[in-house]
């Protein structure tokens, strides 16, 4: 079983390795793309190593990756699922799941885990606390587990439901000492932070999320319940909903919760419907991602496996001839489904290469490139413009928001970059407005179509 493992886990280097050198996508357009600036740039901002949307923790440990460019922050996060799938794989075991191995199979060839792998966003770090606070914990090294659960708000603030919940399971384990050094991380960022900030509570005033409402509106209650199959595709998601029921029956047969049930199943419940609320009320910022679940794709994971081994040990418990069978066909659909033409499998054009809407950013960057003068700033909302254009967005001096105040202080010489999604839904910012303005010399138009979505890039120049 040991050689399987590293096997596996070997398997997954040379997987990551050639995904970096041949998919040059960015896993996600906006967010991912901020993270990496965020992280790059701390160096020269200070202040943002405390930023609470960016996330302390990220940002910190991201960073000496993020100086290597976007594939940097792509090994980052590369290393941190490899280091999840392992520690994924030892908590099956401690939790004496038959056949543990097979979780690194269910977690490699998840098809969103294994897309956002490749990004800078922080969902993929939060599994990699998340699989390290259960397995201490399921290890009886409580003071650690907490530790590490006590630095999950700070990586993203989604920890909050965890430390509520290992809270609750102390308490029942009656380790009440334990229970302070879930706020270890905390006091430290805390402490740490009002030296920037100037506010020992920071921690939680500065949190972007906080507010009883969402600009992106509110959806069904079901919504993850759907939206779970596009993350883990089906063979997964089948065997997932199988091992929760069969938890669940097993725990009311035996009258019994057992601890590491509590960690697992309640793991999943509470972060599921808090998420499926946050959509459903329109709170808290939600725009309803399904990419948040890739948060705890290690408890997906285990739990997926325990309905495999319902379905495979138990059910055909008797044949081994069909129990052997039926294990060779359900791990080959798991492993070619991410392959398969499926909405739920990955898109490899799509998903894993630089879109259309990045392609005609680079051609506008590149335009401004040659054009720009010493001393120019740069207007522009989305974020890979930065990127391609390596301008540090947080200096004034060289980029500037998309604000009306920011537009209407341009100098001569300085230039605008307008798009059609980033300009508009965040910066609302229209492109009519920008040609009545007779400061602003339009320099430079492009457009394209990209599955029926009509993409379209200005330049202005003042």
């Amino acid at each position: 079983m040991k050689k399987i493992i590293y096997l596996l886990l070997l398997f997954y280097i040379v997987v990551a390795v050639l995904s970096i050198v041949f998919f040059r996508g960015t896993g996600d357009p906006g967010d991912s793309i901020y993270h990496f600036l965020f992280a790059k740039y701390a160096p020269q901002h200070p202040e943002l190593f405390f930023d609470q949307w960016a996330k302390p923790v990220f940002v910190l440990f991201a960073c000496p990756f993020a100086q290597f460019g976007f594939s940097g922050i792509k090994v980052f996060n590369a290393i941190v699922t490899f280091v999840t799938l392992f520690l994924t794989y030892k908590t099956a075991e401690a939790l004496k799941v038959r056949n543990a191995v097979c979780v690194v199979v269910l977690m490699i060839f998840a098809p969103l885990y294994y897309i956002l792998t490749f990004s800078g966003l922080t969902e993929p770090l939060f599994a990699l606390f998340v699989s390290g606070g259960i397995y201490l914990a399921v290890k009886k090294k409580f003071a650690a587990s907490c530790f590490v659960i006590s630095l999950l708000p700070f990586v993203r603030s989604e920890g909050l439901i965890f430390i509520g919940l290992f809270c609750f399971f102390l308490l029942v384990k009656r380790q009440w000492k334990s229970i302070p050094l879930l706020l270890a991380g905390t006091v430290l960022f805390s402490f740490a932070g009002d030296f920037i900030h100037h506010d020992f509570l920071w921690v939680f005033t500065k949190i972007p999320y906080a507010k009883l409402s969402s600009p992106y509106g509110s959806g069904t209650p079901f919504h993850y319940v759907v939206q779970m199959l596009y993350v883990v595709g089906i063979p997964i998601y089948f065997l997932f909903w199988v091992g929760f029921v069969s938890i669940l029956v097993k725990s009311i047969r035996e009258k019994v919760f057992a601890d590491e049930q509590m960690l697992i199943v309640l793991g999943f419940l509470c972060f599921f419907l808090a998420h499926s609320l946050f959509w459903y009320f329109g709170i808290f910022n939600s725009m309803g991602l399904k990419r948040v679940l890739i948060c705890v794709m290690p408890i997906i994971s285990i739990i997926a496996l325990q309905g495999y081994n319902f379905l495979t040990e138990d059910v055909f418990q008797r044949s081994k001839v069909l129990r052997v069978t039926i294990q060779g066909i359900l791990l080959a659909y798991i492993v070619v489904f991410p392959f398969t033409h499926n909405p739920a499998a990955i898109n490899w054009k799509r998903d894993m290469m630089i879109s259309k809407d990045q392609q005609l950013a680079k051609g506008a960057a590149g335009f401004v490139e040659q054009k720009i003068h010493p001393g120019s700033v740069i207007l522009c909302a989305h974020p890979y413009l930065c990127m391609v254009l390596n301008i540090d967005c947080f200096d004034q001096n060289k980029r500037l928001g998309f604000s009306r105040k920011e537009i209407n202080g341009m100098k001569k010489g300085d230039f605008l970059i307008w798009e059609n999604w980033f300009s508009v839904v965040e910066s609302k910012v229209r492109k009519e407005d920008l040609d009545k303005n007779p400061d602003l010399l339009s320099a430079y138009n492009v457009k394209a179509n990209d599955d029926g979505h009509e993409i379209l890039y200005s330049v202005y120049e003042k």
